[in-house]
């Protein structure tokens, strides 16, 4: 499945990629994405709830055990509009882009199907392949990895959404969409050039508000959350989606 960039919405997208290749960043407001998205509020809760479903991160190598999380990974070729969802395989990253988890193959739970068939998702991930190759001036093979993630922060512990500070992940485009905070104060994302020099801080506050960044050009890092107020714990839920020209994977 693929989709066309609605008309009302064509100053705005096009604003974006400009954004995008000039600063090498860019934010998109939540409700622009869903504008340009054909979901229905069906849609949007089921693909929602599928946070509800994820695992505890048993490889944090500093023992923390506040995240929740899955993986999985789609191919998007240049010749063709649709997605394929690839053979499930552990998660690999190296030392030097990951000093704390880098060096180990974690074996996270696969997407569930409800996820990977989500058209909430077919259409986030068509709309930034489009984005991304206009970006780039010409349509690319991309490689897609996906990681839904849930921090939950109580009383006694802080969740850290990103435990091994500014750093890349070692890919082409590096995005974070929000899908759900619940009872937290913190989460702001800082941008920085490859100078570690600030570029920008974002609070993801709204379903669907998105930074994308060019990851070779930039570093980000995102606060501590905490719990507000009361005993109940406080969740954030993201979804980090990272693409990679094809012929830059290992």
């Amino acid at each position: 499945m693929s989709i066309q960039v609605k008309t009302r919405n064509a100053d705005k997208y096009f604003f974006h990629i400009k954004k995008l290749t000039q600063d090498y960043f860019t934010f998109i407001q939540g409700a622009d994405i869903q504008d340009m998205l054909d979901c229905t509020e069906l849609d949007i809760k089921e693909f929602s709830d599928q946070w509800n479903s994820l695992e505890l991160d048993q490889y944090m190598g500093h023992g923390g055990r506040y995240r929740y999380r899955r993986y999985g990974q789609f191919n998007k070729m240049a010749m063709d509009p649709d997605l394929t969802l690839l053979p499930h395989a552990p998660y690999v990253q190296s030392k030097e882009v990951n000093y704390l988890n880098g060096g180990v193959k974690r074996k996270f739970e696969p997407l569930t199907t409800e996820f990977s068939q989500s058209p909430v998702l077919i259409q986030v991930l068509s709309l930034m392949s489009e984005l991304y190759d206009k970006a780039d001036g010409k349509a690319n093979d991309w490689n897609i990895h996906l990681h839904p993630y849930r921090i939950v922060a109580t009383a006694e512990q802080m969740g850290k959404p990103s435990p091994e500070g500014l750093h890349r992940d070692g890919v082409t485009f590096i995005a974070s969409m929000m899908i759900n905070r619940h009872n937290i104060s913190g989460g702001v994302t800082t941008l920085t050039d490859s100078y570690r020099q600030p570029k920008a801080t974002v609070e993801l506050t709204n379903p669907f508000d998105i930074i994308i960044a060019d990851d070779a050009r930039t570093l980000h890092d995102v606060s501590p959350i905490e719990a507000s107020g009361n005993d109940a714990p406080g969740t954030r839920d993201v979804l980090v989606i990272a693409f990679t020209k094809l012929e830059q994977v290992d």
